[in-house]
């Protein structure tokens, strides 16, 4: 399929060489006229170029469009990060949870049980409000990154499931309040962050401004409380 694709491209290239050759053949040997022989060595050499001009073009749109992509994609991370870190913030304070906010301290929130999230969860209408405004801005992101192919496989399995869990607790803390299932998808949600921040996307040189930008936003929602 790629030797094809390379084929069918090359084709405009190959047309426009063979005319200029041609061209340029025909202003040598069959006509004695100076006018047209500059006309037709004027044509063959513009044929000669449109190549070059095209192949140069693509590159440069290549080049600009990988970085559009890497920038974007550095965009995606920072933003899906920060989100992350408003989700465990507010986990933390649904599960009365105390102590600094590190990469270790996350990382062990990993050895909660179901049992010890049930025992500590507590619920309030503000919280299920911001957990519908971040299930809602990470619904916009996959759609938005996925739409434009930045989130790779992975990452769209692992936003989704996040998506999802968010979703389902919401739904049985307002329809039907079984502690156990709720306790279960905080278990994932977790579980599922935790994932996300120990892929890369967040390392431990960027982790602080991150979780200074989920600080600050936090800040302004409170105020708005």
């Amino acid at each position: 399929m790629k030797l094809r694709n390379l084929l069918l491209k090359s084709i405009p290239y190959l047309a426009s060489i063979t005319g200029g050759t041609l061209l340029f053949c025909l202003s040598v040997n069959a006509t004695e006229n100076p006018t047209i022989i500059d006309l037709l060595i004027d044509v063959s050499a513009s044929l000669f170029s449109l190549p070059l001009v095209f192949v140069l073009y693509e590159y440069t749109n290549s080049l600009v469009a990988r970085r559009l992509r890497k920038t974007l994609a550095s965009t995606m991370r920072d933003k899906v990060s920060v989100l992350m870190l408003h989700l465990l913030l507010i986990l933390r304070k649904m599960l009365r949870l105390r102590g600094r906010v590190t990469l270790t301290w996350i990382n062990s929130l990993s050895t909660m049980s179901e049992s010890d999230i049930m025992a500590r969860l507590y619920m309030r209408s503000y919280y299920s409000n911001l957990l519908t405004q971040y299930h809602s801005e990470l619904e916009n992101i996959i759609y938005r990154y996925g739409k434009e192919n930045i989130l790779d496989t992975e990452q769209l399995r692992l936003l989704s499931f996040i998506g999802h869990n968010i979703s389902r607790f919401l739904n049985e803390h307002h329809l039907h309040g079984n502690r156990q299932i709720r306790a279960k998808c905080i278990k994932n949600l977790l579980e599922e962050i935790i994932d996300w921040l120990n892929s890369g996307a967040a390392t431990a040189m960027d982790f602080e401004q991150l979780l200074a930008a989920s600080h600050k936003k936090n800040a302004k929602i409170s105020k708005k409380k």
